[in-house]
């Protein structure tokens, strides 16, 4: 075996190694909490010895921090791209729901322990992942307001607006399942109409975002 294959080979070992670790503290950060959940145990799950976790991460805040980084940034992205991409404010804000609730749906464990975790968090850490969270809730308000500019969306504070809109789509984490009775795109399109007739007020005119979507 050549230098390079043996250095690709040690290297795929080890994002194997972290990728094991990270599911295994996702899977007892949710079901145990944070400080409830050993490194001992986060070693036995992922199948190595616990001392052998600091070779990746410095301590179990490490581990925290990254679920955390990760599935936040993911959810940004996104939304940071739907805003750049289009330009009609019922589509920015079906697009948007849309990414809330299939991240939210196919990374439940990890945003919840987004949600609830962010308390574990002390200084720098803590002020780290409350930017990106901030800076979610800054783009879903920029799309809102940038409708009402527009004559597109009636709402009076689009700072509690996108706070309901939120706290609407998290929850169908809670009670959604893929072998349901609904899909998660029938789940879409119904909490679309809801935010968009119950909370937005729309012009009676005005088509719905799943209708200016598939438009």
């Amino acid at each position: 075996m050549t230098q390079k294959k043996l250095e690709e080979k040690t290297q795929q070992e080890g994002r194997s190694v972290r990728e094991s670790i990270l599911t295994a503290a996702v899977q007892l950060f949710a079901e145990y909490g944070y400080h409830a959940a050993p490194l001992r145990d986060i070693a036995r799950i992922a199948g190595i010895q616990a001392a052998s976790i600091y070779y990746h991460y410095a301590n179990k805040e490490a581990l925290l921090i990254e679920i955390m980084e990760t599935h936040m940034r993911h959810l940004n992205a996104n939304l940071e791209r739907i805003l750049r991409e289009q330009h009609d404010p019922l589509i920015r804000l079906y697009q948007a729901i849309a990414n809330h609730i299939r991240l939210h749906t196919s990374y439940k464990n990890e945003f919840f322990i987004i949600d609830t975790e962010i308390r574990a968090l002390e200084g720098d850490n803590r002020r780290y992942i409350l930017s990106l969270r901030d800076h979610y809730e800054s783009l879903l308000q920029d799309l809102l307001r940038d409708g009402m500019e527009r004559g597109v969306f009636r709402v009076s504070d689009a700072k509690v607006s996108s706070y309901a809109i939120i706290a609407m789509c998290t929850e169908v984490s809670t009670w959604f399942r893929p072998s349901g009775r609904l899909t998660v795109q029938e789940v879409i399109d119904m909490y679309s109409q809801m935010i968009t007739q119950g909370l937005l007020t729309l012009p009676a005119t005005a088509q719905t975002p799943q209708e200016s979507a598939h438009t």
